[in-house]
């Protein structure tokens, strides 16, 4: 089910929308409504990289909070350039660990 709200846009944005409407052959409703959808997740899956960056929240956090894939969720860490505190000592620790 949906609801019909009211925005207001200036002209020039106004127009934009207009014209990638007629590109992908959609109505100005149509549009928006993807747009809306496309920068609701995009920013979803920042806001949950960014708290996890943090530490305010684990990486199935994240990913479950941005309702992506743990491993899109590190895919998209990586891609955004995040380098992990977690070494290569790091592995070899826990593997010896597990090993004993």
């Amino acid at each position: 089910m949906s609801e019909a709200i009211g925005i207001r846009l200036d002209k020039v944005f106004l127009k934009k929308i207009e014209k990638l409407g007629k590109e992908e052959v959609m109505d100005r409703s149509s549009t928006i409504r993807k747009l809306v959808y496309i920068g609701y997740n995009d920013f979803m899956k920042r806001k949950a990289a960014e708290d996890y960056m943090k530490g305010k929240i684990t990486m199935s956090e994240a990913a479950n909070n941005a309702e992506i894939t743990i491993w899109e969720m590190e895919k998209f860490l990586v891609e955004s350039g995040y380098k992990s505190d977690y070494s290569i000592e790091d592995i070899d620790r826990e593997l010896n660990l597990m090993n004993k």
